[in-house]
């Protein structure tokens, strides 16, 4: 009997939560974009990619919660990243459209929290490849998820500016028509970003 008047007791409490949470949370839209700056990771030390500039733009959104400045936000960008191979020998490019999903915490300041507002996030990125022309002998894998890590500074309520630094957790690329499973070199992306967006 206690367990069902417990059971009763918790459920109704999540009811409440999950009704009242959205009515005192803040959930706004904007524009985002910026550079990414793309390096490939290789499980054999067979060759180099150096870092190289790119860039991304696209559309968020970011609730903001009552609770202790916690927040998620979500974005859909286009990403468009360069690679060199070799030294330069060889280059090619990847175009992914990118969904990254951070929780947040924002750090306010008293009286000073309506103008600026730093914050710290972090959370995955999951990557959908949408167009590319990697050298022969290799191919890209067609999605693959990543790890970030970041910060930022919200100004004015509206203007955020942040860094995220992301692992990836899948590969990225890989060698193909090889004889043996032991000879594919595969890559793994690690990026910057550096991002402005107006939220509304």
């Amino acid at each position: 009997m206690k367990a069902t008047v417990c059971q009763r007791a918790l459920l109704i409490a999540v009811i409440v939560t999950a009704v009242a949470l959205p009515a005192s949370a803040q959930l706004r839209f904007g524009f985002k974009g910026g550079i990414a700056v793309n390096e490939l990771r290789f499980n054999r030390d067979v060759m180099n990619a150096d870092n190289q500039v790119g860039f991304t733009g696209g559309v968020m959104a970011d609730l903001s919660l009552p609770i202790m400045g916690l927040g998620i936000d979500a974005s859909l960008l286009y990403t468009h990243r360069d690679n060199d191979l070799y030294d330069g020998y060889e280059t090619f490019k990847r175009d992914y459209i990118d969904i990254p999903v951070h929780v947040r915490l924002k750090l306010g300041i008293v009286g000073l929290k309506e103008l600026f507002a730093p914050y710290v996030f972090t959370g995955p990125s999951f990557s959908i490849l949408f167009h590319d022309d990697m050298p022969t002998g290799y191919d890209s894998s067609k999605t693959y998820t990543s790890w970030d890590v970041g910060g930022g500074v919200e100004l004015f309520k509206h203007l955020q500016i942040s860094a995220t630094y992301g692992i990836g957790f899948t590969k990225a690329m890989r060698s193909v028509n090889l004889d043996y499973e032991k000879d594919q070199v595969t890559g793994k992306d690690r990026y910057w970003t550096i991002t402005a967006a107006y939220l509304f």
